[in-house]
């Protein structure tokens, strides 16, 4: 089975290098990086130049937003198996391998997903689950994220592509999203997607520091994950469910005296129901 990695980027070179190195060591060889570049430089195509006998890469570039950049990537795409590595994230040597034997070994599964971890192997972006998990539209929060999600061609055809009103750089509201939003599509056309903790990604936890930049994005992240819940026909109690835990944290937080968190966790209460009631 052939992997094709789709990574879009902009404004980055050092992390492009760190994801083109972690490739370069991956113990399983049959895949392709699909770059997707939204940069007006080449300081992409001199990173490409220097790994373009690593392993192959197929460049592309494509206007702004996460969103089309995957879509024009998803154009190019030759694999069995479809991921979408971030240009910060990396892969630990034997990722491709992990996901082409638990593919390999059932033919009835659509996909697999695993957690984020930074390089102390500490779990990144979000709350994961801890125990492996048939996906379904409840438990996705804490199982999957773009980066975490391999997929075999064809239910990513059967999606079609990403919303492109979703994501960073979408010039809408709504920040983030689009990779669940996708998910959301393959398990919404009866493909089994499964969960797998041992299955790691790393990321850096974007939240160290709770300043002005993180409040603007968790302002967009989420009431895009708002947005999903509308898209996706979610009932009120899960809404309801899915504020109330950062509503519980701001709460704790200010009585610890931790007030950037806790500013944090209001923003994110009160955007996903605002990314919820928004109709756009």
């Amino acid at each position: 089975m052939k992997f094709s990695l789709i990574m879009a980027t902009l404004g980055r070179s050092r992390e492009i290098e760190r994801l083109f190195r972690s490739l370069a060591e991956q113990t399983y060889r049959n895949f392709e990086l699909i770059v997707v570049d939204q940069n007006h430089d080449d300081r992409v195509t001199a990173i490409i130049d220097r790994f373009k006998d690593d392993f192959q890469i197929v460049y592309c570039r494509s206007e702004k937003g996460l969103s089309r950049a995957r879509n024009v990537g998803l154009q190019a795409v030759s694999g069995d198996i479809v991921a979408f590595p971030d240009d910060d994230c990396w892969y630990l040597p034997h990722v491709l391998e992990f996901v082409a034997g638990k593919l390999g070994s059932d033919a009835a599964l659509a996909g697999v997903t695993g957690c984020s971890v930074d390089g102390d192997n500490n779990p990144s972006q979000g709350r994961w689950s801890t125990s492996p998990l048939t996906v379904n539209r409840y438990n996705i929060w804490t199982c999957a994220t773009s980066y975490t999600i391999f997929l075999r061609t064809e239910p990513v055809r059967a999606v079609g592509g990403f919303d492109e009103q979703l994501g960073v750089g979408s010039g809408s509201r709504w920040g983030a999203g689009e990779e669940v939003n996708f998910l959301l599509g393959v398990l919404n056309a009866g493909y089994k997607v499964c969960y797998e903790p041992a299955l790691r990604v790393c990321h850096p936890e974007p939240l160290a520091i709770y300043d002005e930049k993180a409040y603007a994005r968790g302002r967009l992240y989420n009431r895009g994950f708002g947005r999903v819940l509308s898209l996706n026909r979610y009932p009120m109690h899960f809404v309801l469910y899915v504020a109330a835990r950062p509503a519980a944290g701001c709460v704790v937080s200010f009585l610890k005296g931790d007030l950037g968190r806790a500013r944090y966790y209001w923003i994110a209460a009160t955007h996903r129901v605002l990314g919820w009631v928004d109709q756009g």
